[in-house]
Order: C-alpha cells, then structure tokens, then sequence
C-alpha cells in the first residue's frame, strides 16, 4: 500500500516563542500535521501572528501547510491571555443569561474565532461538551457549560457554529465525557463506572447533538469507562472510537487525542506505544503538547508502525482524507465567508469585544459562582 499524501498524524507543542529548528525539520519533513500553542508560546497579538507565520513557512512550497491550534475556553483554560487579547470568563458563564444563553455563546463563538483567525489559528479546542455531573469533578468544573446534558448540547451547538462562522474549526470535547470523573487524568487514569445506558443518556448525549449538527472534529478522554472498554481508556479504545463513535453515532468528521503526555496515558504505557494504539483505535490526528523526547518518541513509533503493520496502515487513507477536509473547510471559508476574509490585527481586542467580555465577566462575579465553580489551576498548561 503507497503511504497516503500528506503529513503523519502527530500534533505537537513546543517552549519559546520561536520556531525552534528541530521543529521546523518535522514541518519540513512531514512527521507533524499540526502545531499546538500554549501561553508559554504567547507574548502579544503581533507576536502570535507572526509566529503563526513563521509556523506555516517551515513547510516550504511542497507540503500541506501544518494546522494551528490552541485552547482558547475562557476561564481557567486561556491561552491568549497577553495584554491585547480579549479575556472571557468560563463557558459556565453562558447560561446566566436564561432566554438568551444561546446568543450569548454562539457571539462568545464568534467573538474568540474572530481573534485566533485574526492572528493566523486555525483550531479552537472547545467546546467542552463534558457535563458537570459530579460536583467533586477536580478538573472540569466550571469549564463545562452545564450539569444538564440538554443544556451542554444547546449551548455547546451555538458556541461552535458561532466559531465556524468566522473561519475557525472547533473541536468539542472530550468524547464520550469527562464530566463525571473524580480524578484529574493530567496525574492518573480516571474510571467512570456508570452504566451504558447512563453513559448513553448523561455523557453522550450532547455529542450527539452536536454530531448531527455537524462539528467538524472531537478531541477524546483519557478516561476508562468499563462499561463500553474494561480495558482501554477512551483515547486508545477501538470499542469507543471506533465502534461507538464512528459506528453508532455515525460522526463522519476528525477525531483529536487529549495530550499523550498526561498521566493518564503514561502512567500505563509508553508514549511511543500509546500513539500507535491511539492511531490504530480511531485517532486522526493524536496530540503531544510537551517533552521533545516524547514528541521524537512518538513519530519513530508511528514511522515503525508504518512501515511493519498492515493494520496500521490500511486505516490510513481515510484519516489523511479526514484531516484534508479540515484544510478544505478552512480553505472554503476563507473564500466564501466576508468576515473570515477580513481577518486583520485589528480585530483584536476591539471595543465590542470588550463590552461583551465586561456583560459576561459582570454577569459571572454578581452571579456568585465565582468563587466555588472552578476547582483547580490554569488547566494543562506547561
């Protein structure tokens, strides 16, 4: 079988706010599809596009420029956080406004894509669809936009078509839910014991949703659910990914792994092992945020892999069409849509951002919720 055209699957981070040059011999070399930023990445909004630039150059004219991404949620998970940068309060926050709380989320949707496209990202790693099912959840919390699944669902849609309005792709997460763990999967695995039919009505239920309203990619959970895989944890189960997701719930758009790196992987396999396997289960692209020896780990076990198992392989074409679209989406909006063309500095931080930061943050601190909802620091952040 001929290798499909186009980069590997792995995305990957790196420290600085250049590009480094081992990174730009993977871009060069297509072992990476895709750059993941952080705040150590970010310093100010010309900065951020000029590094953004400086991303999509290292592929030179003979490859697929690599996809850009971030967490940009508001709240406890914010990237662009540097003076310039519109600040938001967590998604939470959208559902204080009753009757309007869909307005409110698909503008938020609107408002943070207008700022990532204007400074050259691609990928916005939200919404997170988890629902906040367990009140000692130490890691989702205030991050989730509900405890009601239908609610999450409703929210979560009008968040990411607000989004994709203005050019940039969302990716909802983490599939099939995060909501209901006590343990946070940065530092061990987390087991959700409910049952299928619980998993199915609760967790599922607003990925769904936002399936057949058509989210263009999910991002999985590092979360062991043994009523659907007694043995693998979502990132790295064929059961879920593949016969869940792509059987039963029929979502026909790219699927994310969580970073490999977390704990939760690593604590029970090797880097190298744990892409494969994530690969091999269903993952298009898979995501290691830090740890240049994890990150060369990780794509000589892909080449290895390549190269040695037929398995392996024969999943590959449809995942490297699956990521193509992705670049066609981007590539389409940016023809057709007025206000994805228009993507300038300028868009940054603008008054009318402000003012629906400042409607949110003082709807979010009157509200009380402040002080209780979020339960633990700046998330994953390096």
């Amino acid at each position: 079988m001929k290798r499909p055209d186009g980069p590997g699957p792995l995305m990957v981070g790196f420290e600085g706010k250049a590009v480094p040059s081992r990174l730009a011999r993977q871009i060069r070399e297509g072992t990476v599809c895709g750059v993941v930023l952080f705040s150590r990445n970010v310093e100010a909004p010309r900065q951020v596009r000029d590094l953004c630039r400086e991303i999509r150059a290292a592929a030179g004219g003979g490859r697929p420029a690599p996809l850009v991404a971030i967490d940009q949620e508001g709240g406890r998970v914010t990237r662009l956080a540097a003076a310039g940068f519109t600040p938001f309060p967590p998604a939470r926050c959208y559902s204080l406004f009753c009757c309007r709380a869909s307005r409110v989320a698909c503008a938020v949707g609107e408002t943070m894509a207008e700022e990532l496209r204007a400074v050259g990202v691609d990928i916005n790693f939200a919404p997170v669809l988890d629902v906040d099912s367990n009140p000692e959840n130490p890691v989702i919390g205030d991050r989730a936009l509900s405890s009601n699944p239908e609610s999450v669902a409703e929210l979560g849609i009008a968040f990411f078509r607000g989004t994709l309005s203005r050019g940039v792709l969302p990716v909802g997460k983490h599939f099939p839910g995060h909501g209901h763990t006590a343990a946070d999967s940065h530092e061990e695995l987390p087991v959700v014991r409910s049952s299928r039919a619980t998993l199915l009505a609760r967790d599922l239920h607003p990925f769904r949703r936002a399936i057949r309203a058509g989210i263009p990619a999910l991002m999985t959970a590092h979360v062991l659910f043994p009523a659907l895989d007694r043995e693998f944890p979502a990132t790295l189960s064929e059961k879920i990914l593949g016969g869940l997701l792509r059987n039963r719930l029929r979502f026909r758009g790219a699927v994310v792994s969580d970073a490999l790196e977390m704990k939760a992987i690593t604590g029970r396999f090797g880097i190298g092992t744990a892409a494969v396997r994530a690969v091999s289960a269903g993952c298009d692209i898979v995501l290691v945020g830090r740890g240049e020896k994890d990150q060369e780990e990780a794509a000589e076990a892909i080449a290895r892999a390549w190269t040695d198992d037929w398995d392996f392989r024969k999943g590959a074409p449809a995942s490297t069409r699956r990521v193509s679209r992705l670049r066609e989406h981007l590539s389409r909006v940016g023809r057709e849509d007025p206000p994805a063309r228009r993507a300038s500095l300028r868009q940054v931080g603008t008054r009318r951002h402000r003012e629906l930061s400042r409607l949110l943050f003082d709807h979010w601190e009157s509200s009380g919720q402040a002080s209780r909802a979020g339960r633990s620091g700046n998330i994953g952040e390096g």
